[in-house]
This record gives C-alpha cells, sequence and structure tokens, in this order.
C-alpha cells in the first residue's frame, strides 16, 4: 500500500525505528488510513535494511546498538517523535544468546532515549506482557502491577522500561502481546497455527500459557490513536481478552472451519525459556481512554478479518 502522507515544512517529524519489520510496516500503512488525522505529522522510517518501506517514505540507515549511528541521525532528523519498535523477540533465541539480546533489547532502547533526550523527543517504546510472572491472583495485570519477568527477554524489556520510566523525557509505553497477522515473511504464532491446519497437521498446543492475541493491524490502529491524543506512561495495548494457547488454536479452527480433532492439548511443552502462565493483560485504561473511537478486536475479530483477506 503506497503510503500518501501530506507533508509541509510545518509537519512534525515522526521517526519510526523498525519500519521495515512486522509491526513497523502496519504502521506506516495504517497511517495512510488515517491520513487525515495525520496529515500534521511526517514519517520518517528507520531500519538496518530496507524491503518493505515505499519510496515516499524517507529512509535512514539506523542500528539500534551502534550509539554514535543513532546520535547523529536523530540529532540530524531532529523529529518530535520516536516510535520503537525494533527488537529481539524470538523469546528462545533471547534465552540462547543472552549477550545479544541485551545488546538489542536494553542497550539498544537506552541509545535511542540518550538521543531522544537530547532533542525532547517523545519516546514510544513497545514492550511485553512478559515482564510479568503469570502468577498474579488479581486476574489480568494491570499497568500498577509489579514487573517481575521469567525469562530473559522479558528481563531485557523490563530494564529498558525502567530506563524509560526514570527518566525526564516525555515518553509512551505500550505492553502488548502475540501479534499475529499474514506476513508473506513469516510465520506468527497465528498463522503457524493456520498454515498446519490448512495443511492438515495434527498439532499439540499448550493449556498452561495464557496471553492476548493481537492483531497487527489493530494494534498500529492502536499505536497511531495513542499518538495522536499524546498518550503519557504506561499502556496496556493488546487484544481484546486473554486465552490459553490452545484456546487459541481452537479458535483459528472455528473462524476457518478446520478440523478441530488436529488440535492435541497439552500441559506442557518443552522450551529453551519459561513462560509465565497467565500473563494476560488488562486493557481497561486503554478502552477508557479511546472510548467509542476505536474498537479493540478479541481474536475472533481480527481471525474473521484475517479470513476476509488474503494478505491482511
Amino acid at each position: 500500500m503506497k503510503n500518501t502522507i501530506k507533508t509541509d515544512n510545518s509537519s512534525k517529524k515522526i521517526l519510526l525505528i523498525g519500519a521495515n519489520g512486522f509491526l513497523g510496516t502496519n504502521i506506516l500503512q495504517i497511517s495512510t488510513k488515517y491520513e487525515k488525522n495525520f496529515q500534521h505529522f511526517k514519517f520518517l522510517a528507520g531500519d538496518i535494511e530496507n524491503t518493505n518501506i515505499t519510496p515516499d517514505v524517507p529512509f535512514y540507515y539506523i542500528n539500534i546498538t551502534k550509539k554514535e549511528n543513532i546520535m547523529n541521525i536523530i540529532s540530524k532528523i531532529s523529529p518530535e517523535i520516536v516510535i520503537l519498535t525494533s527488537a529481539m523477540t524470538n523469546v528462545d533465541q533471547n534465552e540462547i544468546n543472552k549477550e545479544l539480546s541485551k545488546k538489542i533489547n536494553t542497550e539498544g532502547p537506552k541509545n535511542v532515549l540518550k538521543a531522544c533526550s537530547k532533542i525532547n523527543a517523545k519516546l514510544v517504546f513497545i514492550s511485553t506482557d512478559f515482564i510479568f510472572d503469570g502468577i498474579s491472583k488479581n486476574g489480568n495485570y494491570n499497568e500498577n502491577d509489579i514487573p517481575n519477568p521469567l525469562n530473559h527477554y522479558g528481563k531485557t524489556k523490563y530494564e529498558a522500561e525502567k530506563t524509560i520510566i526514570n527518566s525526564e523525557i516525555d515518553y509512551l509505553i505500550c505492553r502488548t502481546a502475540v501479534l499475529y497477522g499474514w506476513n508473506k515473511y513469516k510465520l506468527d504464532f497465528i498463522t503457524w497455527i493456520l498454515n498446519k491446519l490448512h495443511n492438515k497437521e495434527n498439532i499439540s498446543v499448550v493449556t498452561s500459557q495464557i496471553n492476548n492475541a493481537t492483531f497487527i493491524k489493530n494494534l498500529a490502529e492502536i499505536l497511531l490513536k495513542l499518538i495522536d491524543k499524546d498518550a503519557r506512561g504506561i499502556y496496556h495495548t493488546a487484544g481484546d481478552g486473554a486465552l490459553s494457547r490452545y484456546e487459541m488454536a481452537i479458535k483459528c479452527a472455528e473462524i476457518f472451519n478446520y478440523d478441530k480433532n488436529l488440535i492435541t492439548p497439552v500441559e506442557y511443552i518443552e522450551q529453551k525459556a519459561i513462560r509465565p502462565k497467565n500473563a494476560g493483560l488488562d486493557i481497561s485504561k486503554l478502552k477508557r481512554l479511546i472510548g467509542s473511537e476505536l474498537k479493540v478486536l478479541n481474536l475472533a475479530d481480527g481471525l474473521e478479518y484475517m479470513k476476509r483477506t488474503s494478505d491482511g
């Protein structure tokens, strides 16, 4: 989809770091849909490569692990807002390569934060439900609950969060979970399930891990809505309703009319990183802010949208 955002010399600049990724690409696409709301913003793209970004969006080579690179580029561009979606998100790989994980997920955001501080830019940081330990007695986690990550991925993201919160810059931290949607480059949890069921392959899915499945296009809409409202602080920006991974798989079968008998519920599967049992996020604060302006989709809503489209 071609980005046709109108810009002029008075436009405020939004630098999207990680613009080539799954979420970044969708943010740029959705910004076109809401062009009227964002005509006073100029979107700029930053990443370590450029394969998905349309030519009308200015692109800058940015590597968040290179302190000088990020400082120079952000100082040169001088954006009013920086959205940081870049991260090492494979949870098990974070456990395997802890040094690289810390470099990308903790030190990288610190570098971006310092650059934002220098030019007084607002930082929008994408975080995760895995900062919680999954043993809350009060149901789903809200923004005031105390994080206690179990795995290295969660620890690196929480360390980045703390640095941002303790800084003096204007920030927005958005915690999300289980991003899904059509993606020609790789499978996510939901499209992995759909692919297996479509091919009539048997799968085993855990009943003991609970999260909010978040439709990627809806998350992009939510982030832009929060930016438009100049939201600040911490918001849980995940899909509406927490489900076990097994329940997610069953929902996929129901919506796409696949055979549920291909899905076997299991209590445990061997994984490198420990997963929290119930990392469900309470999105009440988000709903209060956006009200009826934008619907937060549940898994069924997102799957129905995907069913109506072939490429998202």
